[in-house]
């Protein structure tokens, strides 16, 4: 029995994070949950892989912060892009950056890498030993400085202390 209880802490949090974030994003819409089960229950399983023992997992209590912060950035991504299809007066310096990765080889890097990519006007192209390579719509813009601020944010999400 206490194994079982032992285990259900370590999905259940996710779990209800991911129903309660549905329900808000859903408006409480009971058809929507056709779509909600599979999808609930993929997001526990990736979060579930991801929690790595030591210093790699998730800490589940950062979650709800981190999901309201990239929500926003997703949606100021999609935003961004919009705007430049629509205005092509709008500033373009496209071309590549090479950001300096701080947090350590694992998870929390590839999360980071997958996150940055929908960053307003950038997409994760590769990464060169300890450099992640960006593509930008806007070299000009502050690219290295909102990478930082996700890599900062990956890094209290997974509870590592960057150098």
């Amino acid at each position: 029995m206490n194994r079982v209880i032992r285990n259900s802490k370590r999905w259940l949090l996710p779990l209800l994070l991911c129903v309660l974030l549905w329900v808000v994003i859903s408006r409480g819409d009971p058809t929507s949950w056709i779509v909600a089960l599979p999808s609930i229950v993929f997001a526990v399983i990736v979060i579930d892989r991801l929690h790595v023992r030591g210093k790699q997992g998730i800490r589940a209590a950062m979650l709800p912060g981190f999901i309201a912060w990239f929500l926003w950035n997703s949606l100021r991504g999609g935003v961004d892009v919009t705007l430049r299809a629509l205005k092509p007066r709008l500033s373009l310096q496209p071309g590549f950056l090479h950001y300096p990765l701080r947090l350590p080889q694992g998870h929390a890097r590839l999360f980071l890498v997958n996150v940055v990519s929908l960053m307003p006007g950038t997409l994760s192209t590769d990464i060169e030993g300890d450099e992640l390579v960006l593509h930008c719509l806007d070299t000009g813009a502050d690219i290295m400085l909102e990478t930082g601020d996700a890599e900062r944010r990956v890094a209290v999400l997974f509870g590592i202390a960057r150098d």
